[in-house]
């Protein structure tokens, strides 16, 4: 709870406005996310039901003709994700939170930090995760450590320059969003 205060007082109030749209757009996405998350668990129940009743295991060829259930989840995520920053991004804002609300430029110190954060993440738990299914598929004494530890760089890089790149467009749109919503009103 800490963080989240620090978090807040740092970043400044909310404007009601902002706060109401960022509810809109989150709940919009939020939907999604959870219709298309139950849409494919239920397709691999079903898989796993008809798979099981005609004795036709799932994991065999079969299997390769097959829709991938990560792949419908991706794409859940994917559409939720864009869905709910492109209607904050049409709306004219990216944070609800007065401090960003309203900037006439990009704010470089905090693109900058969320691209490090998400190259952080990504690095991370790209290396974690490798090390991991390492460890079950071919076990400890034969985990690649600098290899995943390579790789871990790579995307931390990648995650950090598609962070980047993903923040600094959407505040720019925003910002110029914002302006020609503010130019109609004038009119």
């Amino acid at each position: 709870m800490n963080l989240i205060k620090r978090y807040n007082q740092i970043m400044g109030p909310k404007d009601e406005r902002l706060e109401a749209e960022e509810n809109k757009s989150m709940k919009v996405g939020g939907t999604i996310l959870l219709i298309g998350s139950v849409l494919s668990l239920y397709y691999a129940i079903m898989l796993d039901q008809v798979s099981s009743t005609t004795d036709q295991p799932i994991f065999t060829a079969l299997g390769e003709k097959l829709i991938p259930v990560h792949l419908l989840l991706v794409l859940t995520i994917l559409v939720a994700g864009v869905v709910s920053l492109t209607m904050q991004t049409r709306a004219g804002y990216f944070s609800s939170h007065k401090r960003f609300a309203e900037v006439d430029q990009v704010p470089w110190d905090f693109v900058t930090l969320f691209a490090l954060f998400c190259g952080a993440i990504v690095g991370i738990l790209t290396c974690g995760m490798r090390i991991v299914a390492e460890v079950q598929i071919v076990g400890l004494e034969n985990v690649a450590w600098m290899g995943d530890l390579a790789i871990g760089v790579i995307f931390f890089i990648m995650g950090f320059l598609v962070g980047f790149a993903a923040i600094t467009l959407t505040i720019h749109d925003a910002i110029k969003r914002r302006r020609a919503l503010e130019s109609e009103l004038e009119d």
